[in-house]
């Protein structure tokens, strides 16, 4: 991050200059033009507790099929996690910020973090650090222990950065929703549960194939709320492709069909049924953003945050409670996981529950603090009248 940079609105190529009204708002979100506020907003921090997550249930579904676990190895897939996720992020910041221009109504969870948006920082710093991050992965993969964990994670970066970067732009092709589902929860915890163990038993597999499905109908909800701005600058996500009439009719067929597919799993005993329950237990939330997308939630900004807050959600909330059941499960057969993991998947559900509940907590807040926000300008008019 170079302070000399101009603070005021900064162009990637191809992008419309932003608006004096945007470069007021981010400010007065709190984040300086140049400063450090403005690096962790284009970061969003947010966001790496699902990659967190994610690292936990791939090395817990490891550890209840072979018993032994790596504090070491933990930690480096945690490191590769978050740097790739990061990556990522500017990534996307730098190449979507034409698409992230165009979309007047961005929510708390979709759009983008609006930092180059407000010109808060220059595109060069996002893309500079999308290089930084990249950079730290590939030294973190060169010393993963075997040549599938390497090129797993080679394959897992290369996805990451074309989601959104050129050539592919993958997200730009009714690709991204799947790729992003098949980097987070598909082959990120198979990387954490390979560099801990060699196997990949059949509860892992379904595991992460539960996760990734329901990532990609995430997704689908993520892009239908930015929908509008993105059909602007020609990104032709699946969301887009489909529509919301189609979009709502496909996630509530993936809803039922997977949870369908736990209750069946669970009544043949290939699942065992702490863990069965706790996946069921998820699926409220899964209904509760159906009913919103029937009752046309997504048409208002305020209720399409909330909308958007709960479609992520059920991803973490499952794969902590799956976490939580499988190392129930193990005590139950007096076989116990390690107690460094356990200590160490406690203080992650702990972090990831206070999070939740701060989050949560300022998603009520927010659609108040916006309906003051819209009547501010019609009150001030009036006393100017007066």
């Amino acid at each position: 991050m170079n302070p000399s940079e101009p603070a005021g609105p900064a162009t990637a190529p191809g992008a419309a200059p932003g608006t004096a009204s945007d470069t007021a708002a981010g400010t007065a979100a709190g984040a300086a033009p140049g400063g450090l506020a403005a690096f962790l907003r284009l970061a969003r921090v947010k966001f790496l507790f699902q990659s967190m997550m994610v690292t936990g249930f791939g090395v817990t579904l490891a550890v209840h099929a072979t018993g032994a676990f790596s504090l070491a190895w933990y930690l480096l897939t945690l490191g590769f996690a978050w740097s790739t996720h990061l990556m990522t992020h500017f990534c996307n910041e730098y190449f979507d910020l034409e698409a992230d221009r165009a979309n007047s109504s961005p929510t708390s969870w979709t759009g983008g973090s609006r930092t180059l948006v407000d010109g808060l920082l220059s595109p060069t710093v996002s893309l500079a650090s999308a290089f930084v991050t990249l950079f730290v992965g590939i030294g973190l993969t060169a010393v993963m222990p075997t040549l599938p964990t390497r090129l797993l994670a080679v394959s897992l970066m290369a996805l990451a950065w074309f989601y959104t970067a050129p050539p592919l732009r993958l997200n730009y092709r009714a690709l991204g929703e799947v790729t992003c589902a098949a980097v987070l929860y598909g082959m990120g915890p198979l990387l954490a549960a390979l560099l801990q163990s060699d196997q990949l038993s059949p509860l892992l597999l379904w595991c992460t194939a539960l996760v990734c499905v329901l990532q990609v109908l995430r997704c689908l909800i993520m892009n239908l709320a930015d929908i509008e701005g993105d059909r602007l600058v020609g990104k032709n996500t699946l969301a887009s492709a489909l529509g919301p009439a189609r979009l709502t009719r496909l996630y509530a067929s993936g809803q039922a069909t997977l949870y369908a597919a736990v209750l069946a799993l669970a009544a043949t005993g290939e699942l065992p049924p702490l863990v069965a329950v706790a996946q069921l237990a998820c699926a409220p939330v899964g209904l509760h953003v159906l009913r919103a997308l029937y009752t046309g939630a997504m048409a208002d900004r305020r209720k399409a945050d909330g909308v958007t807050f709960w479609a992520s959600m059920q991803l973490p909330l499952t794969t902590c409670g799956t976490i939580v059941a499988l190392l129930a499960d193990l005590a139950l057969r007096g076989t116990p996981a390690p107690a460094e993991w356990v200590a160490v998947a406690a203080g992650t559900t702990v972090l990831f529950a206070g999070w939740l509940a701060r989050t949560a907590l300022a998603a009520r807040r927010r659609p108040a603090e916006q309906r003051a926000a819209e009547r501010a300008p019609a009150v001030g008019g009036q006393a100017e009248k007066a």
